[in-house]
């Protein structure tokens, strides 16, 4: 099969009809141009090019291999490119799992973060239940996962990204919801909605860090199959905590939080050298922004 380098040669010379100009065009030699050329012809085993001391001509051969080679040459260049950019991470999609915990406002910045600059990136968004994170990405099912915290396997490295404000999310009718505001102390007695059960690792950082604060908390696990769905505090009689701009629905009424506090945000992937995806995003995203 000859080989891409020789017909780049030719394409050349075909078009220039003049072995200066073509290797001026490939920034090669003329004698590596012209010996490309000659190549060429004895492993196909035909006549391109008709040379004299005045000019070069096509043969019936090379007009036919000139036609067909512009083609082959442009397809094998579209399809390096598409290689660069989707290695290079700006083309693509970028398959990103997300636990329920994560918002849609985070959602949101982390995919306008990975397509600024690629428009030709898609994201596509994968709900992953915790328990399910490692394995997902240890099987290459999502490229990288977005939580509130991470698995503690050595296969699965993280970093942290900006964290996520809080507000307090309750139903109309709650002592807190016309207060204007509220300290997590506040919260003692309360029943909390949370995305998982006791025992996992978001769950039980936030009743350790209402703990902290003097809020001992029941947690109560929400019944939700997505990380966009409305708080059902009526059906559970509980509070939550959620990220700004989570969606409340009807019923709830949002509280600021007077403590200063925050949700983590962690971006997670196969362990070893971070794929362009996670090297924007902690580029962009880092808690020293």
């Amino acid at each position: 099969m000859p080989e891409l380098r020789r017909l780049r040669a030719f394409v050349a010379v075909a078009e220039e009809l003049n072995f200066t100009r073509a290797s001026e065009r490939l920034h090669l030699g003329q004698q590596a141009v012209s010996k490309s050329v000659s190549q060429l012809e004895r492993e196909l085993g035909v006549e391109l090019l008709q040379r004299t001391t005045h000019e070069v001509r096509l043969t019936p051969a090379g007009a036919a291999l000139l036609a067909a080679g512009r083609e082959v040459l442009t397809a094998a260049d579209a399809a390096f490119d598409r290689a660069r950019s989707v290695g290079h991470g700006i083309a693509g999609t970028v398959r990103l799992g997300v636990s329920p915990a994560v918002g849609p406002a985070a959602r949101e910045e982390v995919s306008r973060v990975l397509r600024e600059g690629a428009p030709d990136l898609s994201v596509s968004f994968h709900e992953l239940r915790p328990v399910e994170v490692a394995q997902r990405l240890r099987d290459r099912a999502v490229d990288l996962v977005l939580a509130r915290t991470a698995p503690d396997v050595p296969d699965v490295d993280s970093a942290s990204l900006r964290p996520s404000d809080v507000v307090l999310a309750v139903l109309a009718g709650h002592h807190l919801a016309t207060a204007g505001g509220a300290r997590l102390a506040e919260l003692d007695g309360e029943r909390l909605l949370t995305w998982s059960p006791p025992g996992t690792s978001y769950t039980d950082l936030l009743v350790t860090r209402l703990a902290a604060a003097g809020a001992r908390v029941e947690p109560v696990q929400a019944r939700v199959t997505g990380g966009t769905e409305p708080p059902d505090l009526a059906a559970t009689g509980a509070v939550a905590l959620v990220p700004v701009g989570w969606p409340l629905g009807a019923g709830n009424v949002e509280v600021p939080i007077e403590d200063d506090v925050t949700l983590p945000l962690l971006v997670l992937w196969p362990a070893g050298v971070p794929s362009p995806a996670v090297r924007r995003l902690r580029e962009r995203m880092s808690t020293q922004d």
